[in-house]
């Protein structure tokens, strides 16, 4: 049995963002799959839900393609991912973090 690895709201945020370090567009598999390599199982529904929350938030942009959902990263995204990389350096005791972007 593979052992559940259990992380809070913003880890997983900051995982699925990372996973868009340029403006091309990846499906909900493909972001699976980055994912995967990079250690973090998650189930594809839950996955899918992700990914529709950031949209509605502004944080990725959605398009379809051939059928299917096409993701990028927003300037908005990049912001929140910027931040949330700062809050997790931050979180070095006597190091105060800073104030969350709009």
């Amino acid at each position: 049995m593979v052992p559940k690895i259990i992380m809070n709201y913003n880890e997983l945020k900051l995982r699925i963002l990372a996973v868009f370090p340029d403006s091309r567009g990846l499906d909900s598999t493909s972001v699976a799959r980055e994912l995967t390599s990079a250690g973090v199982m998650i189930d594809i529904h839950a996955l899918r839900m992700a990914l529709m929350r950031y949209y509605k938030l502004g944080l990725l942009k959605r398009e379809r393609a051939g059928g299917r959902f096409t993701y990028s990263l927003t300037q908005r995204g990049l912001d929140r991912l910027r931040w949330l990389e700062s809050q997790r350096r931050s979180s070095v005791p006597g190091v105060s973090p800073q104030s969350k972007p709009a």
